[in-house]
């Protein structure tokens, strides 16, 4: 590739960036507020670092527990793959040694952007000052950025064995950043060394895969950046899954009187993870609250009886949606009987099926619950009875279509708002 290309490319690329952010900017500012303010909130009120003093053990496994979420988020649950190329240039200059160039160039990259992150992140656990900590914990975050980034681009290319290798080496690097210690450096720089050696010299790339990603990707980007909803909402729908993995129906030895049931976890199981993540985050989110003092710079809210109540609202908020979810489903499968399907079962013999699915969930839910506030009770009987209520309140109103429906929803709802509050505030 010569010079002109590279300075194409180049231009190419920062003229998408500038489209994209006249198209969002407003959306960027918010999300850089959000994350602005929880950042501070999280370093100074749950790590509670203090200037000029290194962060607490108990600090530091929080920052570094942040680190290994956002490093396994970047590197095997992104839908992108870790080291980006050009799609033109992945074509044109494959089995060349000018795309081991450019591969390699990439790869240090990387590893540099890691390195400026990694100080960043050491600068908060040393205190605001540079020092031995300091040194200390931006060579151990580097090479953990390093050989996690190297692990996830073997995880994307090789077979299962590749990938079984990668999963264990992204495992016992996880554990090694955890102990910060001398020896940690020692073996992360050997896991990066062997990573390293064995990306270059023996990891065959899937060509096709990664050039079909990257054209998509591409085609993606432009359409963001010239704020194109159309062809965005085509390529939703032309990469919408057409094959469905994993469980199926077949798999399941069932008889007239299981197979709704087991219709319902394959409906579970295959639910979209948006929605779930959203049921996580609000569950969580609401623990961060209650267990720190996280809204504490607004007036008012730093008062405990207040955020106590936000907890409860952001738990029964995530359950409530969770139930919506759900409860679709029954009334999914009761209308498709009532436009003709032969389904040999009555709409109160569905919501039986679903139900037990429903109160499965429910006590994995509550338990859940009890865990992260560490809260161990008869009180969490009386949570997870108000959480069926409010299940069956949802499937009442979907099927019944009536005013009194929403009655039934609101009134369960208050019911579950008060059961969350005694459960785990009020303890």
């Amino acid at each position: 590739m010569t010079h002109q290309a590279e300075m194409y490319l180049l231009k190419n690329k920062l003229r998408l960036m500038k489209g994209t952010i006249r198209h969002t900017w407003q959306s960027l500012i918010g999300v850089l507020f959000v994350c602005g303010v929880l950042l501070y909130q999280f370093l100074f009120s749950i790590a509670k670092i203090v200037h000029g003093t290194a962060a607490s053990p108990q600090g530091t496994l929080y920052i570094l527990l942040a680190v290994v979420a956002l490093n396994l988020f970047r590197s095997f649950l992104s839908q992108t793959p870790v080291i980006r190329m050009d799609a033109a240039s992945t074509l044109f200059a494959y089995n060349t040694k000018l795309f081991a160039t450019i591969l390699r160039r990439k790869q240090i990259t990387s590893v540099i952007l890691s390195l400026l992150g990694s100080a960043v992140i050491a600068f908060f656990l040393s205190g605001f000052i540079f020092d031995t900590v300091f040194v200390k914990m931006t060579t151990l975050i580097t090479l953990y950025f390093g050989t996690s980034t190297y692990f996830s681009w073997i995880f994307y290319h090789a077979k299962v064995t590749g990938k079984m290798f990668a999963l264990v080496g992204f495992g016992i690097c996880t554990v090694l950043l955890l102990a910060t210690s001398v020896f940690s450096i020692i073996g992360l720089a050997v896991l990066l060394f062997f990573s390293v050696l064995y990306t270059w010299k023996y990891l065959k790339l899937d060509l096709p895969k990664y050039y079909e990603q990257l054209q998509k990707i591409e085609i993606a980007e432009v359409a963001v950046s010239q704020n194109n909803y159309a062809k965005m909402y085509q390529l939703a729908e032309e990469n919408r899954p057409t094959y469905i993995k994993g469980l199926k129906l077949s798999h399941f030895r069932f008889s007239k009187h299981t197979a709704l049931w087991h219709k319902s976890l394959l409906e579970l199981i295959r639910m979209q993870k948006g929605p779930i993540t959203l049921v996580a985050v609000l569950i969580l989110f609401g623990w961060l609250i209650h267990k720190s003092n996280m809204l504490a710079f607004l007036p008012l809210l730093d008062d405990p009886a207040i955020t106590g109540m936000i907890t409860v609202l952001c738990t029964i908020t995530a359950l409530s949606s969770l139930y919506q979810l759900l409860a679709k489903q029954v009334q999914s499968v009761c209308d498709k009987r009532k436009l003709g399907l032969s389904i040999p079962y009555s709409d109160q013999q569905i919501v039986l099926s679903y139900g037990i699915t429903a109160i499965i969930v429910n006590a994995i839910l509550t338990l859940g619950i009890s865990l992260i506030y560490a809260v161990f009770s008869w009180h969490l009987l009386l949570l997870w009875f108000a959480e069926m209520i409010a299940y069956f309140a949802q499937c009442y109103a979907l099927l019944s279509k009536r005013k009194i429906g929403r009655g039934f929803i609101v009134v369960a709802n208050i019911l579950l708002y008060a059961t969350t509050y005694f459960s785990i505030i009020s303890i």
